[in-house]
């Protein structure tokens, strides 16, 4: 009789372990995606910050306004027009909103009031920004104006008119 027929066998040898390149073909998919999500992201963000570059150049103007306000470099009836124009320009220039230009008193403050969706402006502190400052004695301007103003350019959506 024959030895064990058992002891001639081999060893069982193990498959070598894949390694972690190249990828599969759904890694590859993946990152596609990911790097398409990740450039349509970057792009939209870019351009909410070019759209928003006016409201954030009004933003700084009225800052800046409001300082040389209290430092005492501008009067009140220059204040008021600092910021009316400031206005003006925003809508007419930056939002392509031209019919707004010709607009003053009532008229404005009623736009103004539209947009800001109160009666802050006819009826309340920012009244300053109508006739008023046109009058002999320079308006006094109440506290509010600024912070009203400041929310109005806040909430202001930045989509030119077409």
């Amino acid at each position: 009789m024959q030895d064990d027929p058992l002891s001639q066998l081999r060893d069982i040898h193990m498959p070598v372990e894949p390694g972690w390149w190249p990828p599969a073909p759904g890694w590859w998919v993946l990152a596609a995606l990911l790097l398409l999500a990740a450039g349509i992201l970057l792009w939209r963000l870019v351009q909410r910050h070019r759209r928003n570059a006016p409201r954030r150049q009004a933003l700084a103007e009225l800052a800046a306004a409001k300082r040389a306000y209290e430092d005492g470099t501008l009067d009140s009836r220059e204040y008021i027009n600092r910021c009316n124009a400031l206005l003006k320009r925003l809508w007419v220039h930056a939002l392509g909103r031209s019919e707004l230009a010709a607009l003053n008193g009532d008229a404005w403050l009623a736009h103004l009031d539209d947009v800001a969706g109160s009666r802050q402006f006819s009826q309340g502190p920012g009244a300053v920004l109508g006739n008023a400052r046109f009058a002999p004695a320079p308006p006094e301007i109440p506290p509010a104006v600024h912070d009203l103003i400041a929310a109005l350019l806040a909430q202001t959506s930045m989509e030119p008119a077409r």
